[in-house]
């Protein structure tokens, strides 16, 4: 290896972080740059990790850093573990010898990155953070070879919170929520279409995402696993980006593409590890029957959803469910849809003291039929939990529905996801 060249591609990365305007997110606040071991953050391509690593690079003093991005085309042929341990020594050579902090952005690009990770972690001078975009990172696999020193954080695309910063319209407090409705409601319209990815809301170029769509599958999974059946594996992503909020089944997956049921699971495995969709298990008190039972399969994010599905009309129920599924994926609880022979509940959310929050979502509930559905499933999860707290989600409804000793509070969905992460 040219150390030359090796000299410009870290100096071209450590003027990037300067040449950015940068939003804050959520996950910031949680990151700590003192604490001693290594962090990785994981999630989809394009949904912000870069811009994290250089919102925490902007704490630190100019010499005691290196951020470097493994996406450079310096590295499809400088791919191996020591070019990691070289950034390192040409940095302190000929950058600075106060080197601190390491920053290493999709780091899954070079070939077994975690030995030279290891050894920079277990020399006990730096500071590590790594990105990447595939859930194998938080597997017991790296807690193994990390020998368990390690923090993990998942970053997805904006939250509708996130979303309103980036728009330049904070919510401060509850009076906002009260006075600016109507502008909210506007926005959570255009949240529910475009979604979270940050370049597609400060573009508003939803066709972004149809390339963010390609990259996933192109360089997170046919690269990634050599998938030769690249036609299958495409379709089958649309297939389950379309259907988000439904049992997708692997029998039914296997009969609509002709292949194996091993393969089809195997697919559904790579789309998952690639944060393009995730998994919501049946309630069952028998772990036994919940692994059983079909899993709902939701969309990492609403546009991306948009963005590639082949429906040809506004499914507006399927994103309103999708937008509260991504909200608790994102709290990292425990949650689940509740399905009995006489009715659903769309999320059973597992709180302290063996408790649940019951939610259901829907459009509208001035419909009585509607109104019948949604709290007769409500009706049917009290016989079966003990209960923290009962909503019913909607676009732009606020009442309180007693239920025997119950209250279910009706409210805005864009409300709640307020309201339950700042006051």
């Amino acid at each position: 290896m040219d150390q030359k060249d090796l000299i410009k591609v870290i100096d071209f990365w450590r003027e990037n972080p300067k040449s950015e305007t940068l939003f804050a997110r959520d996950l910031l606040s949680k990151i700590k740059l003192d604490n001693p071991e290594v962090v990785d953050v994981i999630g989809p391509r394009r949904c912000g990790k870069s811009s994290l690593l250089k919102l925490l690079i902007a704490k630190l003093p100019t010499d005691s850093w290196v951020y470097m991005n493994f996406e450079d085309p310096f590295f499809l042929t400088n791919n191996s573990a020591q070019v990691i341990e070289e950034i390192v020594e040409v940095f302190q050579t000929n950058f600075s010898d106060k080197l601190k902090f390491l920053f290493f952005d999709e780091i899954q690009n070079i070939a077994n990155w975690e030995k030279a990770i290891r050894k920079l972690r277990d020399s006990g001078l730096y500071k590590i953070f790594i990105t990447g975009s595939s859930s194998k990172l938080l597997s017991r696999e790296l807690s193994s070879l990390l020998s368990g020193r390690h923090l993990s954080f998942n970053l997805l695309p904006l939250s509708f919170g996130e979303f309103l910063v980036f728009k330049n319209f904070p919510i401060k407090n509850k009076r906002d929520l009260v006075i600016k409705d109507k502008m909210l409601l506007k926005l959570f319209d255009e949240f529910l279409q475009i979604g979270g990815f940050p370049q597609a809301v400060l573009n508003k170029a939803p066709e972004l995402l149809k390339q963010y769509y390609s990259d996933i599958v192109q360089k997170d999974i046919v690269n990634r696993y050599e998938v030769r059946e690249k036609e299958v594996l495409e379709k089958m992503g649309i297939f389950l980006l379309s259907n988000s909020g439904k049992i997708v089944s692997l029998s039914s997956l296997k009969k609509l593409y002709g292949i194996s049921f091993q393969l089809a699971a195997t697919y559904v495995d790579y789309f998952k590890e690639g944060f393009m969709v995730f998994e919501v298990p049946q309630f069952s008190y028998s772990l036994k029957t919940q692994q059983k039972a079909f899993k709902k399969i939701y969309a990492i994010d609403t546009g991306l959803s948009n963005a590639v599905s082949f429906r040809f009309s506004e499914d507006r129920g399927r994103l309103l469910k999708n937008v509260v599924a991504l909200e608790l994926y994102r709290k990292n609880e425990p949650f689940f849809y509740f399905k009995h022979i006489y009715g659903e509940v769309d999320f059973l959310v597992q709180k302290q003291r063996g408790k649940y929050d019951i939610i259901q979502v829907c459009s509208d509930l001035s419909d009585e039929k509607t109104r019948k559905r949604e709290i007769n499933g409500i009706e049917l999860a009290l016989k079966e939990v003990k209960v923290n707290k009962i909503f019913i989600l909607t676009d732009n409804s606020m009442e309180n529905i007693k239920i025997g000793e119950h209250i279910v509070r009706v409210m805005p969905i864009f409300q709640w996801v307020i309201e339950s992460n700042k006051f």
